[in-house]
Parts: structure tokens; sequence; C-alpha cells
């Protein structure tokens, strides 16, 4: 597949999701109902996308199934796990491809639109209008307003490089990527939304794959996995790769990475028995 024939830049985006703003109450809740029964005619996008498309969907709609309609982490990483087998590196869609936000714009806004507005609604009236089609829909972290944005949160459709839903989850799955997908879900699954925003959102010195690949297998190998554990290594992983590359580190960078959440890891336990030491 060519996904260069399939592009939107960001003012054609803007000006699609700025239409929705100016539909009627009324015309905007019709829409909303027709996104809520998954309903985007294929003749809306390219026909090789139309796979794509029904795959990513059918998981998303599956995994609310199994879990009451709730929207959570788990549902991010299955539908990113899934569109990552469908937009897959190793056939015709290359790092290249997934650096090209006027791609993922066009996925987004064209294409799964419906998925991407039922995962980040912009109002909480919109969540029982969708609820109409999606009973006893809820959101494990709560529906807030995006500033600057009117009926669709822009960041997450279009207009914030890593903040495009569907390309963080993308990538977050390529950075996480363990071999193959069931490792990969393992790996990750006792992770969180705030670790796909630390990781995506900031990367630092831009994204080190392999590095990345090794810090989250060595992350879900501790006792349990905090955000503010990752968030320390990844701090403390900043400073080091300041003097040394974790490449040529002894074991290479699975070692480093083991050390690395290992240091941290024990310096809170540490903390915390001290901390206990002072009650009693």
């Amino acid at each position: 597949m060519d996904f260069n024939r399939y592009k939107l830049s960001f003012n054609d985006a803007k000006n699609k999701i700025e239409a929705y703003d100016y539909m009627s109450d009324t015309e905007f809740s019709d829409q909303i109902r027709h996104w809520a029964m998954f309903d985007v005619p294929v003749d809306n996008y390219g026909i090789e996308y139309k796979l794509i498309r029904d795959g990513v969907v059918e998981t998303f709609k599956t995994v609310l199934a199994e879990s009451g309609n709730r929207i959570d982490y788990n549902l991010d990483l299955k539908v990113g796990i899934r569109l990552y087998e469908l937009l897959n590196p190793l056939d015709d869609f290359t790092v290249i491809e997934a650096n090209d936000d006027d791609i993922w714009r066009y996925i987004s806004v064209i294409v799964m639109p419906d998925i991407t507005f039922i995962r980040y609604p912009n109002q909480r009236d919109d969540v029982r209008i969708i609820s109409e089609y999606i009973p006893n829909l809820s959101y494990a972290i709560g529906v807030k307003t995006e500033k600057d944005s009117v009926r669709l949160k822009k960041k997450r459709f279009y207009s914030h490089t890593r903040r495009i839903w569907l390309k963080t989850l993308w990538w977050y799955i390529h950075l996480g990527w363990q071999g193959d997908s069931k490792s990969t879900y393992e790996v990750l699954k006792n992770n969180g939304t705030n670790i796909i925003s630390h990781f995506i959102e900031r990367p630092g010195r831009g994204y080190r794959e392999q590095l990345f690949r090794c810090m989250l297998y060595a992350f879900s190998m501790l006792p349990e996995q905090r955000d503010k554990t990752f968030r320390a290594a990844a701090k403390l992983n900043l400073a080091k790769c300041v003097s040394l590359e974790p490449a040529l580190t002894d074991g290479g960078e699975t070692q480093y990475s083991k050390m690395l959440f290992d240091e941290v890891y024990d310096k809170e336990v540490s903390v915390h028995d001290d901390e206990g030491s002072d009650i009693e």
C-alpha cells in the first residue's frame, strides 16, 4: 500500500475538524450517534484502508465489551497492538511513514474518527449520547474539555505531533515491542496511560528503540510497576546517557536497563523502610 497517497495536511485537518464546530447541536448529536454505531462509510476513505479499519475497530469493540464498556489503559494497549500488527514495519509501514503526521491525520480524521472520538470526547454531554449505543460507558480517567477545542479534541486528532491518539499507540507498541504481540502485551499490561504519555510525549533526545524496549522489559520485571518509578528511571537514564552509551556497557542495553530500574526501585524501598522506622 502506498501510504503517501493518503495524507491530510495540518490545514486540511483543521478545516475538517472545524466543520464539526459549525454544525448545529442537532447535527452534531446525529454525527455522534453515527460514530457510536461505528458508522464511517467506506466511501469516506481510501478502500485500501478498509481491512486496517475493520481490524482495529473490531478490536476496539471487543475489548470494550469484555471490560463492560470501560475506556482504560487496557483498551489503549490492545488497540495499539492490533494497529501495530496491521501497520507493521516488517511490511510496508516503515518508521518513515510512522513519523509522518499527515498520514496519521488522515487515519485519525478520515478513517477512524469514530473510535478516536469515543476514546477522547471533548464534552461530558457527548458521553451521554454515545451511551445510547454503548450502554454504561465509563472512563478510567474523567472526560476533560480541551482548551481551545470546541467539538473535537484537536490535539488527539491532528494538531499535536505527540498527542495524536493512534500515532501515540503505534509508537508506544513499537518502542515496547518484544518480538511478538503476546510477549509485548505481557510486558506492557501492568503499565498505565501515564506511562504512554511520559514515553511518547517526553522522549528527551529522541527515540532509541532497543534501549526503550529493554527499559520497558526491565520495568515489567519489578515487583510492582509504579508511575513514579518509571519517571525516576527515565530521568536517571537521561543523566547517565550524557557520559555513557548503554549499548557499550557490560551486558549491553539489557543489563544496563535492569541496573537502572534496580537502582531506582531499591532506593524507593529504602526510603519507604526509613519512613516506616520513623513512624515506629
